[in-house]
């Protein structure tokens, strides 16, 4: 009997006891820094557009340093705040960063709580410093006191400007997104249909995410290639494009160069994201490595 007694006095001071989280129990889900849209701040990470590069022109032109709106800054996402909490139903982690700038100036803040998702979003306002910059998040444990690292992210701000349209000007002739045929990619520029609202299972039923014969994905043209060369008789202008999917996240690719009749295609393979999607198409000049915007493209995939 005294055992069965002692035995149940251990298991109740047990259950009394608060719960301790570590930091090995939280985990980092997503990261990110760029542009994101404070309209629902609290409630939902509303991703523009994440990369770790960015020109200050760029930054300025878009207001992202206004500190409202559609601001420039950086992101984490972990679990929901009330995933973990003390004996006292608090949350128990908090957050610490550490912004390092360009000239190596460092500065803590923090400890914040988590926004009940468990996502945190911070405003930087470097528009007075170009070069590279360094973020170091830390997790904070509101009972211990005690720091972790979470992850650390670097971007960069260049302050060089785009380049300038060239003189006597290359000009854009026409864009389209849609469907187009590849049975004379490089000599003929064969638009099937254009329009910048598709649904998903339309394209996968028409095969156009195959990647060959009737594609989908956008298109440019300009001059032919030959109208603008330099001093060895090479052509000075070929493009790059930055394709942003509907989470925000960016890639640059090229520089390539424009077929011979002066138009480009990509084929954007697009089959698992409905959303809003974004080409921002740039002419690059081959003898400076200068990129001046070209246009912007936006279309939208429906499941």
């Amino acid at each position: 009997m005294a055992r069965s007694t002692l035995a149940l006095v251990v298991i109740l001071v047990g259950s009394l006891l608060p719960f301790t989280a570590s930091a090995a129990d939280w985990r980092l889900l997503d990261k990110g820094v760029g542009i994101w849209d404070d309209s629902a701040y609290d409630t939902q990470l509303k991703v523009v557009e994440k990369r770790e590069s960015w020109t200050m022109d760029e930054l300025n032109k878009r207001g992202a340093f206004a500190g409202r709106g559609q601001v420039f800054g950086a992101w984490i996402v972990g679990p929901p705040a009330a995933s973990y909490k003390n004996q006292y139903g608090t949350p128990v982690f908090m957050y610490k960063y550490r912004l390092t700038d360009p000239k190596g100036s460092s500065q803590v803040f923090g400890p914040y709580g988590f926004y009940q998702q468990g996502f945190a979003t911070i405003f930087i306002n470097a528009s007075q410093q170009a070069g590279t910059w360094k973020i170091d998040w830390m997790l904070n444990n509101r009972d211990t006191g005690q720091d972790s690292p979470i992850v650390s992210q670097q971007f960069q701000i260049t302050q060089a400007p785009a380049a300038a349209a060239p003189a006597g000007g290359w000009k854009l002739i026409s864009k389209g997104v849609g469907i187009w045929d590849d049975s004379a990619y490089d000599t003929q520029l064969k638009v099937v249909e254009s329009r910048n609202t598709w649904s998903l299972q339309e394209l996968s039923r028409r095969g156009a995410f195959a990647g060959r014969g009737q594609v989908f994905g956008a298109w440019i043209v300009g001059p032919p290639v030959d109208t603008y060369k330099n001093r060895f008789g090479t052509p000075i202008y070929m493009y790059k494009y930055r394709l942003t999917d509907p989470k925000g996240s960016s890639q640059v690719f090229g520089p390539y160069g424009f077929y011979q009749p002066g138009f480009a295609t990509i084929f954007i393979n697009a089959s698992q994201q409905a959303g809003t999607w974004k080409i921002d198409w740039m002419l690059n000049n081959r003898d400076t490595g200068q990129d001046a915007p070209l246009e912007t493209m936006i279309f939208t995939l429906t499941p």
